[in-house]
């Protein structure tokens, strides 16, 4: 049934596309139908020709676990029809695929600051919102004006910041609310002050997190009033590994694929630390990393 709808996709589409080449960690099984929708319209059509099928969306890779057994349904990438910038009078509207880092430098040209941070986040802008992405004391909810998604009806939202109930590492944008664009804030500032403080921010990631390893980012959200990191160093968690997954050297609350882990080292690795301290502290630490598909 499926299938007999794509020859009307303007994108591309894929079955039994191998996914693992569009995640950080390069493991972890197929998407049996992989799509990559040429525009709104496009993403619109296939949203409301495939309502009863299940939806991944695939953002920047950086920050996802892709299981071995692979993902059923449907996968959706948003692709270069998702990638804009535009500057207005009092706003700046953006697509949800551009790259943070590529969104970030291109506001400090326009001597718009308050974005530097964004340079540090792997992936994409629909991504950092979904999960409220920040770092260095920053969080992607305080520049937002509002937040456009798809419903699974194919419908258009604009969602105002009030709508959105934005915590700690958290948006409550609904899972099956696709995340197309955002209206962000402008912070007027000076593109040369902008551009040092985005070089000091990258130098620091690059000397503290394992940026040229397979890495999913950071594993585990930072318990209230406390550090992930500091509370798996304690629990002697750093030179753990399994299989060919293992702590990172640099930064003991990312994961690292040497080269051979499937998602499932990567996961029982990551199970093996939050057993292990919360046998210690009592603290269970909560998953930052989304793992999807079967496993």
């Amino acid at each position: 049934y499926l299938m007999s709808f794509f020859p009307n996709i303007k994108g591309e589409y894929k079955r039994n596309f191998q996914i693992s080449k569009l995640t950080w960690f390069h493991s972890g099984g197929k998407a049996k139908i992989f799509c990559i929708p040429k525009d709104i319209d496009d993403l619109v059509n296939l949203i409301k020709e495939t309502k009863r099928i299940s939806i991944n969306i695939i953002g920047g890779g950086s920050n996802m676990l892709v299981r071995d057994g692979g993902i059923p349904g449907l996968a959706i990438k948003l692709g270069k029809g998702f990638d804009y910038i535009k500057i207005k009078k009092d706003h700046i509207l953006c697509g949800a695929s551009i790259k943070n880092i590529n969104l970030s430098k291109k506001l400090a040209k326009e001597n718009i600051r308050g974005y530097e941070f964004l340079s540090t986040i792997p992936g994409t802008l629909g991504g950092a919102i979904f999960m409220n992405a920040g770092c260095f004391g920053s969080e992607i909810k305080n520049l937002i004006k509002s937040v456009f998604v798809v419903n699974r009806n194919g419908k258009i939202l604009e969602l105002t910041r009030k709508m959105i109930s934005f915590k700690y590492r958290y948006s409550g944008i609904k899972k099956n609310h696709i995340i197309i664009g955002a209206k962000l804030k402008i912070f007027s500032g000076k593109s040369s002050i902008i551009n040092k403080k985005i070089k000091e921010l990258i130098m620091i990631r690059k000397k503290t997190q394992p940026i040229k390893s397979l890495t999913g980012g950071s594993t585990f959200i930072n318990p209230k009033g406390k550090k992930a990191w500091k509370l798996i160093k304690q629990s002697g968690c750093e030179n753990f590994k399994v299989g060919d997954a293992e702590v990172s050297y640099k930064h003991c609350n990312f994961l690292v694929n040497k080269g051979n882990a499937s998602s499932k080292d990567i996961e029982n690795l990551g199970n093996k630390i939050r057993n292990k301290v919360y046998k210690d502290t009592g603290i269970k630490l909560n998953w930052e990393i989304k793992r999807i598909g079967i496993k």
